[in-house]
């Protein structure tokens, strides 16, 4: 215990806080016990495939994490245990009770009674107040690191709190705490330079309310798939539903009509080429994107929404070469590649010529592809080509994932309302 000590006394003094060292050495004093590691094994090989922290929060032996600590369990759990390392470091095997993917929350069940576990807050400290991140980085051992509260991150639908301090790798799933040691937030991610984000409590609170496990004669797996799929569904209904009742605001851009900052949640920016010498054609583009994901596996993520616009023009060009240069835009790389095949099906896409309410007539071309476990929702993606000017066109385009038939088609429609030319 001393060298852990030493260790975030040491980070203390290095980052150079004001913090007192001693306020936060009488908080790992006191809650050290009811921090642990998290592991998860593969059962063929014996070795740990992850690493992270977590915290008891009761004296029932109820520990939390980050789901994508444990999330290798939920997608394989006949090749993959989870277990947890106390203070001593002796080695426990440990269940997984519960999840919230959109959150990236997990309970499990420890047969433990604990004496010492952490309280959880019930309201938001105020903004500059001092906090403490708990975790085990690089697997180097417990240490606390001293931080602010920044409130909840600007421009997210999927809510972060702002925390002015490191949360390195093996972190993840540590509690954050304030001075009396009641947890603030869930350790998830980091954008380095002292900018750390955290799961609000809140979201902690809402999971144990709604908490399920698996029961008599239900696989684990089985359980877990239909866990994933309900949480999805719901999110991209609540997404969606804000992004699809709202009016959405149009700009010229070149000369169409495009949508602009559709929510707020999703910003928009901007680029051309104008300030480029010797172009023989003017492009201007406009991208709007949902920055976070929701982590399924590492090799899934799903939960992205962007929407894009490029307006051509040339008077300069032939008629082919302007073809070509319309076609390289519309067939230019657009979504990343989220899943594998074993996650998803091959896109499907159909070409159609369409009308809009504004009688202009424009090619789209529709991908869609499904989900294999999470029946009910596809990824889709749309691009669009306005045509019937000799000089200009619109090329549009955006993906979604993870979304039902029904808000697909929703978003198409509202999407074709509001694409024009001047």
């Amino acid at each position: 215990m001393r060298r852990v000590q030493s260790l975030f006394v040491s980070l203390l003094l290095f980052i150079g806080y004001t913090a007192d060292a001693a306020e936060a050495d009488e908080l790992f004093s006191n809650y050290g016990s009811a921090l642990v590691q998290i592991k998860s094994i593969n059962i063929n090989s014996g070795q740990k495939s992850s690493i992270g922290t977590g915290f008891f929060i009761n004296d029932s032996g109820r520990i939390v994490t980050n789901y994508h600590v444990i999330s290798s369990f939920v997608q394989s759990p006949e090749q993959y245990r989870i277990e947890y390392v106390d203070e001593k470091e002796q080695s426990f095997e440990v269940q997984v009770h519960d999840i919230d993917v959109v959150n990236d929350l997990a309970i499990l069940k420890a047969d433990v009674s604990p004496e010492v576990y952490f309280q959880l807050a019930k309201e938001e400290p105020a903004k500059g107040d001092d906090l403490f991140a708990l975790g085990n980085p690089h697997d180097l051992g417990m240490i606390v690191v001293p931080g602010t509260y920044n409130g909840i991150k600007s421009k997210s639908y999927y809510q972060r709190i702002h925390f002015t301090g490191s949360i390195n790798p093996g972190m993840s799933g540590g509690p954050t705490v304030d001075a009396e040691g009641q947890v603030i937030g869930i350790n998830v991610a980091t954008a380095g330079n002292q900018i750390g984000f955290l799961v609000p409590v809140a979201k902690l609170h809402a999971l144990l309310a709604d908490l399920k496990s698996p029961e008599g004669g239900e696989s684990v797996e089985g359980f877990f798939t239909n866990r994933i799929t309900e949480q999805l569904t719901r999110n991209q209904q609540q997404l969606y539903q804000q992004v699809l009742q709202a009016e959405w605001p149009r700009y010229s851009l070149g000369g169409a009509k495009v949508p602009n900052e559709i929510s707020e949640f999703l910003p928009c920016w901007g680029n051309s080429n104008e300030d480029k010498e010797k172009i023989r054609y003017t492009a201007i583009s406009s991208s709007c994107y949902l920055s976070e994901r929701i982590y399924i596996s590492s090799e899934m993520t799903t939960g992205h929404a962007q929407i894009s616009f490029n307006w051509l023009q040339s008077e300069d060009l032939s008629g082919l070469q302007l073809s070509a240069l319309y076609n390289k835009t519309l067939n230019s790389n657009y979504g990343r590649s989220n899943a594998r095949q074993d996650d998803v099906t091959d896109f499907h896409c159909y070409e159609s010529i369409v009308q809009n309410p504004a009688e202009d007539v424009s090619k789209g071309y529709t991908c869609v592809r499904a989900y294999r476990k999470y029946q009910g929702l596809f990824d889709v993606r749309y691009y669009s080509l306005l045509l019937e000017k000799s000089d200009q066109t619109l090329v549009g385009r955006y993906a979604l994932e993870g979304v039902t038939k029904e808000t697909a088609e929703r978003f198409y429609k509202k999407y074709m309302e509001s694409v024009s030319w001047n």
